[in-house]
């Protein structure tokens, strides 16, 4: 009896609310597009997961300056009003439970200017004029549905296309296609969202009427997803009928066709999928730098009457009437009947790295015109170019030290051309007079040097342990290529016997669809050849280990044939474990190995090699070139980490590789390509950076590699490849592990400096460096599309102001991506705010930078 009244008063004494203890909400954050990674225009949405009634949120930049703030009511999403691009840290509180998370919000890929593609939009679905038509999937009787323009959600604009399907009485997809303008369209993007669907199948119809298929894997998540198509005879689960049948691609595309599968359903018989932004991306022409647009004497165009040979006279005039293009072209005029041997029109420029030169002519009174090229070592080459008839002819020189008339003088005076270039003359000659004439004049307009731009990639792992869910954030960052591994150990099980396991093939195929152009590297050991004990790193040190390398690497190339540059080993100098005791001697008797089998049966595999020197290592790099082991590499791959410096210093690294090159490759440079760099954050390791000091020293080797010739550039890595700060191999991630306490896959600062530099630097030459004063740096680009652009920082110091001097609007754009306009005052000047950060100044309008 005394039991049960003691129980019924604890009863009673635990309704009293002064006794009953605080309930701790429960409270979880997870991302719902991937990583947080959202583009303008997009509602910045989070899953929210609480036993609370609401919720209380402020969002900071990565200042920390509180940007935003709110409350709402418990849900499963949690709506944060923020719209300006950058990295921000949100912070959510539900009583006493707090959680935190990161999200970025970038400038879209799909609507930024895209190195070498044009792109042509099939489908904002703001009209029905446009032209899709729903099809049932008829040869599979049963299943209904429809296409209409959905007003209530959309990517962009005001509408998206709604394709929805019910499978309950039978069938197997229903579809939406339409017919295309005539575009030689080698890829497609659009955006999709749907709440429910695994995949979906695309179709393309070639000009043979040949329909070639594909499956689109999606992400899982309900919100709005970028999808890109970017080979249309492959993909996943590939396949084609009809037409040709051939398995092959024959442009242009003349229909288009997005499917939903009976298949894709997830625990339903019905769904549906918004669709919007659909765009057909073509090759658009190489990147090109005008040298000659002959609309302002600015360009810095002179005359020279030859005068090593007294006599001529002529003029440099600007003639309005019929240019090639613009309001005029210049004129070129030259009289013999004093003496003299020829006139010509000439400029000197910031050193261009040439991979052609074009121009236009138009003259009836000659036969030819002189190019001249000035080299880096002040020889010049000269050729002859044919002219005919009298309308404007179009002019390609793609081999300098080559050429009708051909010859060369001063500087090296060897005949080899050393790049970069940096002056030309164009000559009227007096042997190229036709009818025996004394005088003649000819015009040219739009001389543009054709250069290769920069690529910006990242090191990844899909090859070990990465999951693929993260690949569209790599395409979403900027990057276009990417650095992995098929291991040798995991494709020759059996000696002479060459297997694939499916993770390879898996993500080489998401390369492809994301529009990736993938490093693929052959390396390490093999315990069925010159295993030592059993270290995966013993490499090959007997012929027979060679040659079994060898075979191996002509494999992996003949298996993923999409794969145009093969790297050959990671790291020798410190990754050759074993006998070959990680020596330039070794690595050569690799290479000597593997380089002839590949070239002769892979003619355009580009071969990447050099042991992937760093900073410390520029003695094996000097011992590997003075072998001869120039011979047997088409790229010099390296690797200049160098974490207690910031990334100014990389200069002084690759002019010296450059000059060891220079030495022992007869003075002829081969392209280096630096395929990791990095700076890792986290706390407790030798030499962690924060995260927005890695985020600004990423921006600022990025800018970098430009000025010194680099052709590629790959960030080490893209992910953190684990959580635990105190290890460096965990921290250099532009994105957090999918394990982070803040979210699988949620952005670093980095992420957002990348992106932002990877999409100002796409396309973009390098045209020189400038210094304003107070430390500053002032590099200058020109944008795909010719027009001007400047990264300026201070490699260290304070914030100081910079004053641009300039004739109209000039767009600034932050580290972060945060755009925004200044009008010049009465001076025809505007101040911008810079620091160690670098910050962007576009505006053909810009004339000058100056600092107090």
């Amino acid at each position: 009896m005394r039991r049960t009244v003691a129980l019924v008063l604890g009863v009673l004494l635990l309704g009293i609310g002064t006794i009953t203890p605080a309930h701790a909400a429960t409270l979880a954050l997870t991302p719902i597009t991937v990583g947080n990674v959202f583009t303008d225009g997009q509602p910045v949405k989070v899953g929210l997961s609480t036993d609370a009634s609401s919720v209380t949120w402020s969002a900071a930049d990565v200042n920390g300056t509180l940007v935003a703030s709110g409350s709402q009511a418990a849900a499963s999403t949690l709506q944060v009003a923020v719209t300006t691009r950058g990295w921000y840290e949100l912070t959510v509180q539900a009583g006493t439970a707090t959680a935190k998370t990161t999200f970025a919000i970038l400038s879209p890929v799909s609507t930024a200017p895209v190195a070498g593609l044009t792109t042509n939009r099939v489908g904002d679905f703001e009209s029905t004029a446009e032209g899709w038509t729903f099809y049932p999937g008829s040869e599979f009787p049963g299943a209904t549905g429809s296409f209409a323009l959905d007003t209530t959600d959309n990517h962009s604009g005001t509408s998206s296309g709604k394709l929805s399907g019910d499978f309950s009485a039978g069938g197997a997809y229903v579809s939406v296609n339409r017919t295309l303008p005539s575009v030689a369209a080698t890829s497609v993007s659009f955006w999709a969202k749907t709440s429910n669907l695994s995949f979906l199948t695309f179709r393309v119809t070639d000009s043979t009427g040949q329909v070639h298929q594909q499956r689109l894997t999606l992400s899982g998540a309900t919100d709005w997803q970028p999808l890109t198509v970017a080979r249309f005879d492959g993909g996943k689960q590939y396949s084609h009928f009809g037409g040709a049948n051939d398995g092959v691609w024959h442009g242009p595309a003349k229909q288009v066709e997005i499917i939903l599968d009976k298949g894709a359903i997830s625990g339903a018989t019905s769904s549906s999928v918004n669709l919007d932004d659909l765009t057909l991306n073509a090759p658009a022409a190489a990147p090109t730098t005008p040298l000659g647009d002959y609309e302002s004497a600015a360009e810095g165009w002179s005359f020279y009457p030859g005068s090593e040979f007294p006599g001529a006279t002529g003029s440099l005039s600007y003639d309005t009437a019929s240019p090639q293009s613009g309001a005029q072209s210049a004129k070129l005029s030259g009289d013999f009947t004093g003496g003299g041997n020829y006139v010509a029109l000439q400029r000197t420029f910031v050193p261009i790295d040439l991979k052609a030169l074009d121009l236009w002519v138009k003259s009836s009174q000659v036969s030819s015109i002189g190019l001249r090229l000035t080299d880096a070592t002040g020889q010049v080459h000269q050729q002859r170019l044919a002219v005919s008839g009298s309308a404007w002819q179009h002019l390609s020189v793609t081999q300098f030290d080559h050429g009708t008339g051909y010859l060369h003088f001063g500087g090296a005076d060897d005949g080899i051309w050393h790049g970069p270039a940096k002056a030309i003359m164009l000559t009227l000659d007096k042997s190229a007079i036709l009818n025996s004439g004394t005088s003649a004049a000819v015009n040219v307009d739009a001389v543009a040097a054709t250069t290769a731009p920069t690529y910006q990639g990242a090191g990844t792992h899909f090859g070990a342990t990465w999951n693929q869910d993260v690949m569209p954030l790599l395409a979403q960052s900027g990057a276009r290529t990417a650095r992995d591994e098929a291991k040798w150990a995991d494709i020759e099980t059996t000696v002479g016997s060459y297997t694939f396991p499916a993770k390879f093939t898996s993500y080489q195929q998401a390369f492809q669809s994301n529009g990736i152009d993938p490093l693929l590297i052959a390396d390490y050991g093999n315990a069925k050849y010159d295993d030592v004990a059993g270290d995966p790193f013993d490499a090959p040190f007997t012929d027979a280990g060679r040659a079994g390398f060898a075979n191996y690497a002509d494999a992996l190339a003949s298996q993923y044939p999409q794969v145009k540059n093969l790297a050959i080993w990671n790291e020798w100098d410190v990754n050759a474990a074993g006998p070959s005791n990680f020596t330039p001697d070794s690595y050569l008797a690799l290479l000597k190995a593997t380089y002839p089998k590949l070239k002769a049966n892979h003619p355009g595999l580009t071969i990447v090699g050099g042991g992937d020197t760093d900073v410390t290592q520029q003695a094996w790099i000097q011992q590997f070139c003075q072998l001869g082991g120039l011979k047997y590499l088409d790229v010099v791959s390296v690797h200049p980490y160098n974490y207690l410096n910031a990334p100014e210093s990389l200069g002084t690294f690759l002019d010296q590789v450059r000059a060891t090159i220079r030495q022992y490759n007869g003075g002829v440079d081969k392209p280096i390509w630096i395929t990791e760099a990095g700076w890792y954050t986290g706390a407790g390791s030798a030499a962690p950076v924060s995260e927005p000091t890695q985020a600004m020293y990423v921006a600022r080797e990025m800018l970098n590699v430009p000025g010194h010739d680099v052709d590629r550039f790959y960030l080490y890595d893209f992910k953190n490849d684990g959580i635990n700060p105190a290890d460096q191999e965990n921290n250099f991630g532009l994105v957090h592990n999918e394990a982070d306490a803040l979210g699988a896959y949620t952005p670093k600062p980095s992420y957002v400096a990348y992106a932002t530099a990877a999409r100002q630097l796409r396309g973009a030459t390098f045209l020189g460096k400038e210094y304003p004063g107070n430390g500053l740096i002032d590099q200058v680009y020109a944008a795909n599309d010719g027009t001007p652009f400047r990264a300026i920082w201070a490699a260290s110091g304070a914030n100081t102001t910079v004053t641009v001097n300039a004739t109209g609007p000039v767009q600034v754009t932050s580290l972060y991506g945060l755009p925004y306009t200044l009008t010049p005052n009465a001076n025809g000047q505007v101040t911008v705010t810079v620091g160690t950060w670098p910050t962007y100044i576009s505006g053909s309008a810009v004339t000058s930078v100056t600092a107090p």
